[in-house]
C-alpha cells in the first residue's frame, strides 16, 4: 500500500508527542531581533537540542511502523571524503523501495551534551546534507520551530523523493521539495532551472520515493 505524505507526517507527530514528552520546546529568544556581541560566543544551554533527536526517533518510529525501512542501530556508514560528521554514534535507515536513497542518522556533541547535534547524510558511502542545529551558538538560537521544522524539510525530502544535490566542482544546487532550491556558486534562477531540467555533466544526487516500498499496490 502506498503512504501519503500526510499520513507519515501524522505518525511522526504521533510518535514526537511520546519521544519529545520531556523535551520541550522554546521560542526565538531574539524576537525577530539581533543578537547581543558575546551570544555569539556562548552556548548556554545545549541540552535543550536533545530534542532534535527526540524528532528523529519519531521518525524512525513512523518509518518502521509503516513498513517504509528497517534501521540498522549503531552502525558505522561510510562517508563520502570530507563529509564525516565524527558522531558520537549514528543509525542507518534502509528504505524498503527500490532505488530509493538509504538515510544515515548521525549524532555528535554540542558543547557538553552528548547527541545533542543531528547530522543527515544520505546514499552509500553517505554523502552529509545537512546539521541542526546549524551553529548551536546563543546569538543563532531562533527557537525549537525554526530547527524542527528545517529537520523535518530535509527528512520528508529524502523519504518523498524530492530531494535532489547537483554538484559541479565547487557548485551546488539543492531542492528538497517544491516549494524552491538554493544554490552555490550560481545566481541566476533562470541558470539553475534549465541545470534542474537537464543536469547533464552535473553530479546528482537523488532517489525514489520511500512511499511506495516493494510489493506495494
Amino acid at each position: 500500500m502506498v503512504v501519503e505524505p500526510d499520513e507519515l507526517l501524522a505518525a511522526m507527530r504521533s510518535a514526537f508527542a511520546v519521544t519529545g514528552a520531556a523535551l520541550p520546546g522554546w521560542p526565538d529568544p531574539h524576537g525577530g531581533g539581533s543578537p547581543a556581541d558575546d551570544e555569539y560566543s556562548r552556548v548556554s544551554n545545549p541540552g535543550r537540542y536533545l530534542i532534535l533527536g527526540a524528532r528523529v526517533e519519531a521518525w524512525l518510529e513512523a518509518l518502521t511502523g509503516l513498513g517504509l525501512a528497517v534501521i540498522e542501530r549503531d552502525s558505522a556508514p561510510e562517508w563520502v571524503a570530507g563529509s564525516g560528521s565524527g558522531p558520537s554514534r549514528a543509525d542507518r535507515v534502509v528504505p524498503r523501495a527500490a532505488g530509493a536513497l538509504s538515510l544515515v542518522v548521525a549524532r555528535s556533541r554540542l558543547g557538553d551534551v552528548d547527541d545533542a547535534v543531528v547530522t543527515i547524510g544520505v546514499g552509500d558511502p553517505a554523502v552529509r546534507v545537512t546539521w541542526v542545529p546549524d551553529c548551536g551558538c546563543d546569538a543563532c538560537d531562533a527557537g525549537s520551530e525554526w530547527e524542527l521544522d528545517r529537520l523535518d524539510e530535509y527528512l520528508l525530502g529524502i523519504v518523498s523523493g524530492t530531494f535532489r544535490q547537483l554538484r559541479r566542482k565547487d557548485r551546488m544546487i539543492e531542492v528538497l521539495n517544491d516549494n524552491g532550491w538554493s544554490a552555490q556558486g550560481l545566481r541566476r534562477r533562470d541558470r539553475v532551472n534549465a541545470i534542474l531540467a537537464d543536469p547533464t555533466g552535473w553530479d546528482e544526487l537523488s532517489g525514489n520515493s520511500w512511499l511506495a516500498p516493494a510489493g506495494s499496490e
